[in-house]
């Protein structure tokens, strides 16, 4: 009797305060809910809430459960891996509150062109690039003005109509003209021939209207790069200022880490204690 009481205290005492849930000898408790738990929630929320939290723990402590019982010490050594990950999260977290005030995102459309034009090797096109607009309707839409305002002429008034019309009955429709995109992604939306030959159309047709499974496509390009032609500048403008910001982002995080470091040499925080190399032992086979 007395071994049967000291052992039931001791299973009393393992067991937290406040427990909710039990997975082998591992236990969810109320705080730990309640950690998790948005603010504000009703009667009937916190009840879904505290079910469905309870549900996914005991779910995931019998998956890490099996795995510590199946897997060799190898696999289930992650301290390292988990100290790691932490490093990288503070390091992170410090870098990103240290460049709010730091880092300047503003690019200049001098610094632009300066960067365009000293790395024009690397703005090369990858595909074909066209300036022009199409647009896509039902077959059972009377679209015979449409045909003169998207192929035949191109004044600021046919523009207007063009757009108003567009906007209550095309299906689909891009009207931009100042902005380039790639051909590629109006074939994706138009359905042209498998075996086009793209830099023929675009240089000898460039103007389409047909019909096709219960749709009228036009398409009408005004301006066209080639594939391997130097990409226009205004092309690769916003490629160019995220580069010239991360630029200036790895300066400043490159900075900061030699100031930390020669702050904590100043300060004697830091000694390198040992001079030889490290050797590892090969392990005998």
């Amino acid at each position: 009797m007395v071994f049967l009481l000291i052992s039931c205290n001791e299973d009393a005492k393992r067991v937290p305060e406040n427990a909710i849930a039990r997975v082998g000898e591992d236990y969810l408790t109320k705080e730990q809910i309640l950690r998790e738990m948005p603010v504000g929630l009703s009667s009937e929320d916190s009840a879904v809430f505290t079910e469905q939290f309870i549900q996914k723990w005991i779910k995931e402590e019998v998956i890490v459960q099996k795995a510590e019982e199946v897997l060799p010490e190898e696999n289930k050594n992650v301290t390292e891996r988990l100290e790691a990950y932490k490093k990288s999260l503070l390091m992170y977290a410090y870098e990103q509150a240290y460049l709010v005030d730091r880092l300047d995102t503003t690019v200049s459309e001098i610094e632009i062109a300066t960067y365009y034009e000293n790395h024009k090797e690397d703005f090369l096109l990858k595909g074909f690039i066209i300036k022009g607009y199409y647009g896509i309707f039902k077959d059972s839409l009377d679209v015979e003005p449409v045909k003169e305002w998207y192929l035949l002429k191109h004044t600021p008034e046919d523009y207007v109509k063009l757009l108003g019309f567009s906007e209550l009955n095309a299906v689909d429709y891009h009207l931009d003209t100042l902005n380039w995109m790639y051909f590629d992604e109006i074939m994706d939306k138009i359905p042209l021939e498998n075996n086009i030959h793209k830099s023929s159309f675009i240089k000898h047709k460039r103007k389409i209207y047909f019909e096709e499974g219960g749709f009228v496509y036009f398409l009408n390009v005004l301006d066209y790069k080639l594939e391997d032609e130097l990409s226009p500048i205004e092309f690769e403008k916003d490629k160019i200022k995220a580069i010239i910001i991360n630029k200036r982002t790895k300066k400043i995080r490159t900075e900061l880490a030699e100031n930390l470091y020669n702050d904590a040499l100043k300060s004697k925080n830091v000694e390198v204690l040992i001079k030889e190399p490290v050797h590892k032992q090969k392990t005998k086979e």
